[in-house]
């Protein structure tokens, strides 16, 4: 064999190669939930991603491909389960590749860090100990319960129960994909 023939071949598995790496480690396309114009969290192949289904069932699952307008993943669950020795461990479920369209997700959970002071619930605390104490208190110290000065005590404390209940149900854990929030597709390549 003549010494060219070698370098020409020498040189073609080495652009091979060259190419072939490039292909592998190139970036692909990226999933990004967007409110309006700003980027709130985006995802990548391997990224886990939990959303609620078009049908409204709550999927998790790993990020396989993302292509032009769908995106392929493995389906998962991730579930707290007592081992052999009765202690919570973490088990993973696989339940195989799931394909979809971007405009089959129809929700995304919330990242809301201030969930007591908004849904209510501090509020529901608060006023349901003090109805609860305040009648224990008329009962030990054998008042009247529904004397005029401890019935007003009372009405403010239901009411306040009350806006505390109004805020709960009115408090959504997960916002819905519209016009304030949407998925797009950003195609890197």
């Amino acid at each position: 064999m003549s010494i060219l023939y070698l370098r020409t071949v020498k040189l073609l598995l080495i652009t091979i190669f060259f190419f072939g790496t490039l292909h592998a480690f190139s970036q692909s396309d990226l999933l990004v939930l967007k409110e309006r114009n700003s980027t709130i969290q985006t995802w990548i192949p391997g990224s886990l991603i939990n959303f609620q289904f078009s049908s409204k069932q709550w999927i998790q699952g790993i990020i396989k491909t993302v292509r032009n307008d769908s995106i392929i993943m493995e389906r998962i669950s991730i579930q707290t389960v007592p081992n052999q020795f009765g202690f919570a461990s973490i088990d993973t479920a696989k339940f195989g590749l799931m394909k979809l369209h971007v405009n089959e997700i129809y929700g995304m959970p919330k990242k809301d860090y201030s969930g007591i002071f908004t849904n209510g619930a501090l509020l529901k605390l608060g006023s349901g100990a003090y109805i609860f104490l305040n009648l224990i208190n008329s009962l030990i110290h054998k008042e009247a319960l529904f004397s005029s000065a401890n019935t007003t005590r009372l009405g403010i404390a239901g009411g306040v129960f009350l806006l505390g209940t109004i805020m709960g149900l009115s408090h959504k854990t997960y916002i819905t994909l519209g016009k304030k929030y949407r998925m797009e597709i950003i195609h890197t390549q």
